[in-house]
């Protein structure tokens, strides 16, 4: 039986990740700092999935992948997911891995805006970690939890693009690649792009608020 590609924690803490934003006590004093950026990408993309249904957000998917693109490169995400994977498959392969995955990853945290409250992310740094590199560090309350995010930013054809995220330090890109590793230990391309397509054929049932 083939591999599971996601595993739900993977994705809840990527629903985690995209949530309301502040920036309350953060000097943003250099002029390129991506935090405000990031913000603004963030808040626009939760104004279009809160309160929606499944079928909703389903029908609205390019229109939330178009305003998150201002602020996350997803190519760089899901290539990066695959790791050495990369290279079992074709160009066709990789092209239709990133609208996939892409659509999976923008699905899901949307869904879990859904049914309930606002989330609210605080920025409390924004800083460079290396050449061509940032780090914006945050917290997430949503439903009674606080949670740790951390955003990490390249320059990706000349504008900062988010290509990880991390969740109580647990990396996106390192929970998907865990998971495409297994696959390719005894399953294909073809069968791995064939389980994203079912998923994705299946509205899930929204999401309950927790009491």
């Amino acid at each position: 039986m083939p591999t599971p590609p996601l595993r739900p924690h993977a994705l809840r803490f990527i629903a985690m990740c995209f949530c309301g934003v502040s920036l309350p006590g953060v000097p943003l004093r250099a002029a390129d700092d991506p935090a405000p950026a990031l913000v603004a990408t963030i808040n626009g993309v939760v104004d279009l999935a809160l309160g929606q249904s499944p079928a909703a957000i389903q029908d609205r998917l390019p229109e939330i992948r178009s305003r998150m693109s201002g602020s996350f490169s997803t190519e760089v995400i899901v290539q990066r997911a695959f790791g050495r994977n990369w290279q079992r498959l074709t160009p066709v392969q990789q092209a239709e891995a990133v609208d996939l995955v892409g659509r999976l990853i923008i699905r899901t945290y949307a869904l879990q805006l859904s049914a309930s409250e606002r989330p609210v992310i605080t920025v409390t740094a924004s800083r460079a970690i290396g050449p061509d590199r940032h780090e914006i560090v945050s917290t997430v309350v949503h439903q009674g939890d606080t949670v740790n995010v951390v955003y990490r930013l390249g320059r990706i054809n000349g504008s900062w693009k988010v290509y990880d995220v991390l969740a109580e330090g647990v990396s996106v890109v390192g929970n998907y690649r865990q998971q495409f590793d297994a696959h390719f230990q005894k399953n294909s391309a073809e069968a791995l792009l064939a389980l994203l397509k079912d998923k994705l054929a299946v509205i899930p049932a929204a999401k309950k608020e927790r009491e």
